[in-house]
């Protein structure tokens, strides 16, 4: 029999109901706690991102001091040399060796073209994917169309559709001053043969688009590709992320609901590309400008001044842009 006068050990530890408490309040804590640290770090890429396109910037203004323009949109040489001579090479292309790239760039033979890569020596350069032109918010490991690596960053064309292929098969409506080239629609800072001096910018760099983003999308999508003129050059049609398709090449569109597309032309003469600036980033893109300033654009942007950066000059009205 037990003595009444036995102290009895007092039982410690947590009741079911106190530990589902306790779980309810961990878990709790996690989801406030969660977005806050997803936001921190898509800032920090977002940042590293902006930082990018700042060392693009800064590339080519360097291409300009040496060769007095900033690099060629795209090339097509005289037409009665046909498919070669570094034909379709892109702006991508032109800066490797200012982008500590110059192991890629030295890997070019500049007497065949970029069209027929896959069958000559390039395939080895094209193919080598480039971190400086990678956006830390976009696929870790971003995957290749056929052997052509892509990247994140797509050049203003100006406003779509791109028709230009060679110089022999356009008509002349429009020169840029200060370039050698022609563009069948009002023409961004990079398009066919451009040879652009900061001097022929009379908005001012400052209020000029040079590089956006793109999204790159899983199979065989054009877009974002390094070195052919249907992957490295975006346009001003519509604002950033719009839901408007993209029209590409028919062959090389994935359509997805991030970056929708149509396939408005089979083959690279006549080309009719139109693609719009999108991003992994929530709510806009980042934007280089021509004085090698970047800036994060809202999706929600006035499309007149969103268009009113596509171009050197002005195009139409009073300019507006100040209002970024």
């Amino acid at each position: 029999m037990r003595d009444p006068n036995m102290l009895v050990p007092k039982r410690t530890g947590f009741t079911l109901v106190e530990l589902l408490v306790v779980i309810a309040i961990i878990g709790i804590l996690v989801a406030l706690l969660l977005p806050a640290v997803q936001a921190a770090r898509e800032s920090a890429r977002r940042t590293q991102c902006i930082s990018n396109l700042r060392q693009i910037g800064v590339a080519m203004h360097n291409v300009h001091a040496v060769q007095g323009h900033f690099p060629t949109g795209h090339f097509w040489p005289d037409s009665n040399l046909g498919d070669a001579d570094g034909a379709e090479a892109t702006w991508v292309t032109y800066l490797l060796a200012f982008m500590e790239e110059s192991t890629v760039e030295q890997q070019i033979n500049w007497k065949l073209s970029f069209g027929h890569a896959l069958m000559d020596r390039n395939v080895v350069p094209i193919k080598q994917s480039l971190s400086s032109f990678l956006c830390p918010s976009g696929p870790a490991g971003l995957p290749w169309f056929g052997a052509y690596a892509r990247g994140s960053y797509v050049a203003n064309n100006g406003f779509g559709p791109m028709k230009d292929s060679t110089l022999a098969n356009l008509p002349v409506k429009r020169r840029v001053p200060g370039s050698n080239g022609v563009s069948t629609s009002a023409a961004g800072a990079f398009f066919l043969n451009s040879m652009l001096r900061a001097a022929s910018i009379i908005d001012g760099t400052s209020k000029t688009a040079f590089v956006s983003e793109i999204r790159v999308v899983e199979g065989d999508d054009f877009r974002g590709v390094f070195h052919y003129p249907e992957g490295p050059l975006y346009h001003h049609n519509y604002t950033p992320n719009s839901m408007i398709p993209d029209e590409i090449r028919q062959s090389m569109c994935v359509d997805v609901p991030e970056a929708p597309c149509i396939g408005t032309f089979n083959s690279w003469n006549p080309r009719r590309l139109t693609m719009t600036a999108r991003s992994y980033h929530p709510g806009g893109v980042n934007l280089l400008l021509g004085d090698s300033s970047a800036r994060f654009i809202d999706d929600s942007i006035h499309l007149g001044i969103w268009q009113a950066l596509a171009t050197p000059e002005q195009i139409k009205g009073e300019r507006i842009v100040d209002s970024l």
